[in-house]
C-alpha cells in the first residue's frame, strides 16, 4: 500500500503538466526579482503557478480514480516483471538438473498463475475474487519453493555418496512430487474458478478458498520438513564424507 500511495502522490504532484507551469512561474518570479521587479514577469509567474495548482486540483477532483487505477496497473506490471525475472532465473537453474519434470512443472505453474489472473478480471467478480487470487499466488509460490528445495537437494546429492546420497535423492524426489501435487491443486482451482466466473456463483468462492487454504497448508509442510532436515545433527556430516 505504501508503494501504491507513493505512485499516486507522484502522479498528482510530479506530473509534468503540474510541475512545468509551477517551475515556469517560479522562474519568471526569480527573473523579475533579479531585474528589480518587472510587471509582466510577475504576471507570468503568477499565471504559471496558478495554472499548475489549478491543474493539480482538477486532476485530484476529477481524475483521481483514473490516476489510482493507472498506479495500480503500473504496480502490478512492476511486480510481474520482477517475478518473471525470478522465474526465468529458476527455469535456467532447473535445466541443469536434467530432469524434465521440474521444468515442465514450472511451465505449468506459470500458465495456471496467468490463467487465475485472467479469470479474476471477469466483470462482476473482480472484488469477490481478491481472496482467491491472493491464495492462488500463495499456493503458486509455495510450489515454487518446493521446486527450489528439490534443486537444492539435487545439488547436495552431487556432493555425497553412499547412503547419504540416497537419502538426499529420496528427499529431493519427495519435494518434487509435492511440487507436482501443488501444481495439480492449482490446476483444479483454475477449473473451479473458471466455472464460478462463467456462472457467477458467489457461494462457490468460499468453497474454493477453503480448498486453496488446505492446499497451502499441505505445501507449507514441505518447507517445515526441509528446515527439520537441515537442522538434523547429521546434516552437516553429509559434507564430511
Amino acid at each position: 500500500m505504501d508503494d501504491l500511495r507513493k505512485r499516486i502522490i507522484n502522479e498528482l504532484f510530479v506530473a509534468p503538466s503540474v510541475v512545468l507551469p509551477i517551475v515556469g512561474g517560479a522562474t519568471a518570479w526569480l527573473l523579475s526579482w533579479a531585474g528589480g521587479g518587472i510587471d509582466w514577469l510577475n504576471g507570468a509567474g503568477l499565471a504559471g503557478v496558478l495554472v499548475g495548482i489549478g491543474w493539480f486540483a482538477t486532476r485530484f477532483i476529477f481524475q483521481i480514480d483514473a490516476i489510482t487505477e493507472k498506479a495500480m496497473r503500473d504496480q502490478v506490471a512492476d511486480r510481474i516483471r520482477r517475478e518473471e525475472a525470478k522465474l526465468d532465473d529458476l527455469a535456467r537453474r532447473l535445466a541443469a538438473d536434467r530432469d524434465p519434470r521440474t521444468e515442465d512443472c514450472l511451465k505449468v505453474l506459470r500458465i495456471h498463475r496467468a490463467e487465475i489472473e485472467r479469470i479474476a478480471q471477469t466483470p462482476g467478480i473482480q472484488m469477490r475474487s481478491i481472496g482467491v487470487v491472493q491464495q492462488s499466488r500463495e499456493l503458486f509460490w509455495a510450489a515454487i519453493d518446493q521446486l527450489e528445495q528439490s534443486l537444492k537437494l539435487h545439488h547436495l546429492s552431487g556432493q555425497l555418496s553412499g547412503p547419504s546420497r540416497r537419502e538426499a535423492m529420496e528427499q529431493r524426489e519427495r519435494f518434487l512430487s509435492e511440487a507436482i501435487e501443488s501444481t495439480s491443486h492449482l490446476r483444479n482451482a483454475v477449473g473451479i474458478f473458471q466455472n464460478i466466473a462463467e456462472k457467477n456463483q458467489e457461494r462457490d468462492i468460499d468453497a474454493l478458498q477453503r480448498e486453496l487454504s488446505d492446499s497451502i497448508e499441505a505445501a507449507k509442510r514441505s518447507d517445515e520438513r526441509m528446515r527439520e532436515f537441515e537442522s538434523a545433527p547429521d546434516y552437516e556430516s553429509f559434507f564430511k564424507e
